[in-house]
Formats: C-alpha cells, structure tokens, sequence
C-alpha cells in the first residue's frame, strides 16, 4: 500500500524546515518515532530466508526453462519458453543485486560472516567484488550533496551538454563501466583490510569464472546467464537514474526519489523503490521499508517522487529537450508542523 501523491498546488502555503544534512533530516523525520523506528531495525532471519528462498527457486526455475526452451526446436513453445525463462532469470539476478545491497548496509544477515559470504557470492553472478563495491556504495550514502559523493556526475562536470550526455551514458554503458572502475576506487579509497577482502573476493570470483568457462558450454553460458544479465543491468541503470537523477543534492529531502510504484514491482525491487526512505534509515532491512514510508511521508515537508519508472523515463526524456535540471516530481506534501 503506498500513499497517495497530493496536488500541490491545493495546499496551503508553509513554511518548510530547512536542514543541511541527512542527519539533520533524519533527526527531524525521527522525532516521536523512535520506539517504532527501533522495532523496525530488527533484522528477522525468517523473513530473509523466505525472500531469498523465493527469489532462489525463481531463478533455477526460470534457467530451467529457458534450458527446456533452448533444446526444443523452433516454433512457437521454444520462443515462448526462452522469452520467459530469460526473463525469469533476469528477474531474479535484479534481486540478487538488491540483496547484495542489503549485505552492505549489514542488513542481509545479522552475522557478519554470513552476510559478508553470501553477499560476495551474489557479486560473482555479476562480475564484481562485494567489497568494493561497499566502499563505494558507502562512500555515496556518506557523501551525498557533498563533492566527494562518488555517484553525483555534477561533482565532475559542469558543462551542461556533456552533464546530460553523462546521464544518457549511465543509461547505456553505465554498468559495464562501472565493473570496470569500482575495483580501482575501492583499492584507492579504501583501508587496508578493505584492500586485502578486495582482493580476496576478485581472486574467488575469477576462480570461479575460470571454473565456468572450463566446465559449463559457452552458448548455455550465453543463453542462460549472460544474456539476463545483460537485461537486469539496464534495469539497474534505469532504478539508479531514477533514484538520484535530476534531484537536488544538496536538500537531503528532495536528494533522493522515491517512486509510488505498484506493490507487484515493489515486491521484485524488494521495497527499493522507497529510496528517500531508505537513505534517511539505511540501517532498517528492505522487507521494513514499506512501514517506513508510511511512517515518514506524512511528516515530509517535500519531496521528488513518481508512480512509474516508466512515466519518470518519459519525464527525464521530456525535461533532456530543454535541459532542464530542475527537479522531476518534486511535489509539496501536506502541511509540515514542529
């Protein structure tokens, strides 16, 4: 259930707090809530593994049938069953990213040997290293509206073409890039233990690559792994545009976007797409955002938001014609009091 998105321009005007921080925020949006906040951290193992244990058969299941598909002949049950079993497959690798996610905000599993393993095995199925990726990933939610957020393209370019040139390139090459760039930041910014579990987790991911290539056929390879992976990249490029493209960074309340999208796609996205929500409390497990958002939207002064990855696309192609950086959805909620 999500909350309706209100017509602003039927409020009454007011006068929003301004914050200068996501702490400041965060404290702000806290206030009275800290019992059901608290309640809300609390990790649930039964949750995760029923999740995750969904999402698991989902995948087998779908590899599955893009197998049965890929070995019957040409016609119409064969396009049919590779048409679902892909995108089955890639379904469930979209979720493994997110639960990967999760593992670096130490909300996968409560102990940190499991969550440490299982999410650098998450990363193998997508060619990176949990690690560095955390230290990046970190270094976003520390930093963001700061110069040194590693994810804001407006820390690096100021020139208005190539800033929209950067968005559309985060669109297209985005990922594929990004698995290219992520090990060099993560040893450069990263401490030495950090490092040394970097370099770690890279040589168990090529082990396994190698392993792969010697053992598994290349077109089931193909078939069954790369070409899903290469649909669930674009829809992470996708979700990560929406989720901070064309905000404003420097508002922790509008810096981040939070999409009211159907509780079908919510469930795939395993609650992510309640964004804002997620950088005000990134310590609350994914299965408690949804509660969150319910918790917190009334008390929002502002924000940036949508019903639709699909409608904000069409926005973000709409506002390119012109340029235009100012906020897409932002959008005034009801009156805020102290």
């Amino acid at each position: 259930m999500t909350t309706a998105i209100p017509n602003s321009s039927t409020l009454a005007p007011r006068a929003a707090p301004a914050v200068s921080s996501h702490i400041e925020a965060r404290r702000l949006m806290m206030h009275g809530l800290e019992t059901e906040l608290t309640g809300l951290r609390r990790l649930d193992l039964g949750k995760r593994l029923h999740e995750m244990s969904f999402f698991l058969a989902l995948w087998l299941v779908s590899i599955t049938v893009n197998y049965i598909g890929y070995q019957s002949a040409a016609g119409y049950l064969h396009n049919t069953l590779r048409i679902a079993g892909t995108i089955g497959t890639a379904l469930a690798i979209n979720t493994f990213i997110l639960f990967l996610h999760e593992g670096m905000h130490k909300t996968l599993f409560a102990s940190p040997f499991w969550n440490r393993w299982v999410s650098a095995v998450l990363g193998w199925i997508f060619c990176i290293s949990f690690t560095a990726y955390k230290v990046m990933h970190t270094r976003h939610h520390n930093y963001l509206g700061d110069p040194r957020d590693p994810d804001d393209y407006q820390n690096y370019l100021k020139n208005k073409p190539l800033l929209w040139s950067m968005h559309y390139g985060r669109l297209i090459l985005g990922p594929y890039l990004y698995i290219l760039v992520i090990p060099l930041l993560a040893l450069r910014y990263g401490s030495t233990l950090e490092r040394r579990h970097v370099i770690e987790e890279y040589v168990a991911l090529i082990s396994v690559y190698v392993g792969a290539a010697l053992f598994i056929p290349v077109d089931i390879l193909l078939y069954m792994w790369f070409i899903p992976l290469v649909i669930t990249a674009h829809m992470t490029a996708i979700r990560g545009l929406t989720q901070h493209g064309i905000t404003n960074a420097q508002d922790p309340f509008i810096a981040s976007r939070s999409i009211q999208a159907n509780p079908l796609v919510a469930f795939f996205l395993l609650n992510e797409n309640f964004h804002l929500e997620h950088h005000l409390f990134p310590e609350i497990p994914s299965y408690n955002l949804a509660q969150v958002h319910k918790l917190i939207w009334p008390r929002l002064p502002r924000v940036v938001t949508g019903t639709s990855y699909l409608l904000f696309i069409f926005k973000f192609f709409v506002a390119t014609l012109k340029m235009d950086e100012r906020p897409i959805g932002f959008t005034d909620l009801v009156e805020w009091e102290a």
